[in-house]
């Protein structure tokens, strides 16, 4: 039976971590090992995984130095054996039977990632909800393996932690995550889908994704530039992966859906007036106007503003209809 990695990233996260190993080690139907990283820690988190350590020996942690999501999901990847990797994160929880889900899809459909529509848990009303169309994880669920290409709209669902890889796709790329920096899910998931020879989708959900733990991060935003810097170093390193894969229309519209629609709320926090205009030239220095005319595919009346905005570089244009486009609901 194929066995699972599940890659734990664990940062103060005591109050949710019983929960989320509960979840986790009560899985059936499939092989797994369940490898930690106490990424700096400084609540009981680390009693919890040592607890947990000497209780289930198929779970073993590591304590790093505070070093961020990415550096602790790569350090567990270099210690992984499984034929599959899985990332949860320590405040989440899963659904039984998502592991024999996955490993399912994966066999019969021969795809390199599996990807699943996760449930939103909202904390503070107790409520949980689909984070994507249903219907359309659902019509994708019924094609089987097919290539990214194909359905390029997945491209624009960036989390690492909604899907499940081949641990062959991510050694054979040399897929990892960019360290010390925020977003760093995005390079992961768009290089693992790209490379990907086949990826499919699951109608369930499975993974709950727990909303309202602490501080938004628009909150967070405003007052630390780094979120807007390493979402432009990202989309940097991004650009170059697709054309040195001389990456076609199809792959680049998915890809610039993600980069308009998450570039779009980045700039409307850039405060104050200068930082607007920086991030926006920035913005714009990364892609080509036919790079960014790829996203006109999706006839979204939000996605096309912005597109033309950048296209014309209409800053001022763009200032004053940013907060109006950016609380239209995204339509495809």
């Amino acid at each position: 039976m194929p066995i699972i990695s599940v890659i734990v990233p664990v940062y103060n996260t005591e109050k949710y971590l019983r929960q989320c190993l509960n979840s986790i080690l009560t899985q059936q139907g499939a092989d797994f090992e369940v490898i930690c990283v106490n990424d700096g820690s400084t609540d009981g988190s680390e009693a919890i995984l040592q607890e947990y350590a000497q209780k289930y020996p198929c779970l073993r942690y590591y304590n790093r130095p505070n070093g961020g999501p990415g550096a602790a999901r790569n350090y567990a990847l270099d210690r992984a054996a499984g034929d599959y990797i899985a990332f949860v994160d320590g405040d989440d929880f899963l659904e039984p039977g998502y592991f024999a889900e996955a490993v399912g899809l994966l066999e019969s459909t021969g795809a390199e990632v599996a990807m699943f529509n996760p449930i939103i848990y909202d904390v503070f009303r107790g409520t949980s909800y689909p984070y994507r169309r249903m219907l359309e994880f659902f019509r994708y669920s019924r094609l089987g393996g097919f290539l990214i290409s194909e359905c390029p709209l997945l491209l624009s669902y960036i989390g690492c932690w909604d899907k499940f890889y081949r641990r062959d796709l991510l050694e054979k790329n040399k897929i990892r995550f960019p360290e010390k920096r925020i977003f760093e899910d995005a390079p992961f998931g768009i290089y693992a889908q790209v490379c990907a020879k086949s990826v499919c989708v699951a109608k369930e959900g499975y993974y709950y994704y727990r909303k309202n733990t602490g501080a938004s991060i628009t909150d967070r935003e405003l007052n630390n530039k780094k979120y807007r810097a390493d979402f432009l170093q990202n989309l940097r390193e991004v650009c170059d992966f697709l054309r040195a894969r001389r990456c076609g229309e199809s792959i680049w519209s998915g890809v610039m859906l993600y980069v308009l629609r998450d570039g779009m709320f980045h700039l409307c926090y850039a405060r104050p007036h200068r930082d607007f205009v920086a991030f926006f030239r920035a913005l714009r220095e990364i892609f080509t106007e036919e790079e960014f005319r790829t996203a006109l595919a999706w006839k979204s009346e939000k996605i096309d503003w912005f597109a033309d905005a950048l296209i014309k570089n209409d800053v001022r244009g763009c200032k004053k209809r940013i907060v109006y486009y950016l609380n239209q609901p995204l339509v495809l």
